[in-house]
């Protein structure tokens, strides 16, 4: 198996550390062959959970009668995953397709692929509008759809055209876009992470800490990994007011422990 590294040398599968990790954020409740399944996709497209650039999503099969696990990942990870193959260029802009009324009927992206004989080639993928376009219960578009139907549907165009370039790398791994009108329909009891906190959040935190002692620092790792939580970009927006106070002080401690020291 192809052992792609997570920030490290060491894959998930190897690492029991990672995999308890994956297990307590992702997994709750979820069977054994659902986790090697996923942890599968995540070593063979490169793809890093912690950094939310892939995830599991648990709906209700009509079809099934039971719960049956998706494994999404964002247009971005579609991206990557083709860009790390050193086949792939981004093609040109996405066209639109409109009906009389001027409404939108479907959307074409293309992608370019270089084969084995060295020779790029473009590859393009159209989507239609009913087809990927989210609804409410009383068929109304949902707040994405009706506010950026063109970028939404270019999404999922561009999805379909990374897979039909790339289908190894790809195969069994969904857009969220592709997914939304699927008639597989999300589960109420779906695991999902909590709530985090904003980029100007993290940025601030960042900011503080990094005036603070490299023993409140380590202490603040420790602290971090017993939540569950990777990195910093990534702590539930309820610890934060918590966390950014304590930092706050021990940032003035070790700003008056160095003024005190410059004085002696």
């Amino acid at each position: 198996m192809n052992q792609v590294a997570l920030g490290s040398n060491i894959s998930i599968i190897n690492d029991e550390k990672k995999k308890q990790l994956l297990k307590d954020v992702f997994f709750k409740g979820a069977s054994d062959e659902e986790f090697q399944l996923f942890a599968h996709a995540c070593e063979s497209s490169g793809l890093n959970p912690f950094m939310r650039q892939i995830y599991p999503v648990k709906r209700w099969d009509a079809n099934l009668k039971r719960e049956a696990m998706t494994i999404q990942t964002g247009i971005d990870g579609y991206r990557l995953i083709a860009e790390r193959t050193g086949c792939y260029s981004p093609g040109k802009d996405p066209s639109y397709a409109y009906n009389k009324e001027g409404d939108l009927i479907s959307s074409t992206a293309y992608v370019k692929k270089m084969t084995k004989d060295s020779t790029w080639h473009e590859i393009a993928a159209t989507a239609f509008y009913e087809e990927y376009c989210q609804k409410t219960k009383d068929g109304i578009p949902t707040s994405m759809w009706k506010k950026m139907p063109h970028n939404q549907l270019a999404k999922c165009a561009e999805a379909l055209a990374l897979r039909k370039a790339f289908p190894a790398e790809l195969s069994g791994i969904y857009t969220k876009e592709e997914m939304e009108q699927s008639e597989v329909v999300e589960a109420k009891i779906t695991p999902v992470l909590p709530e985090i906190i904003s980029q100007e959040q993290a940025f601030e935190l960042e900011d503080i800490i990094s005036a603070c002692s490299a023993e409140y620092k380590k202490s603040l790792f420790e602290f971090l990994m017993k939540q569950k939580v990777a990195r910093i970009q990534d702590l539930p927006s309820s610890l934060f007011d918590r966390v950014k106070t304590a930092a706050l002080k021990k940032k003035k401690e070790h700003e008056d422990a160095q003024s005190l020291a410059a004085v002696i």
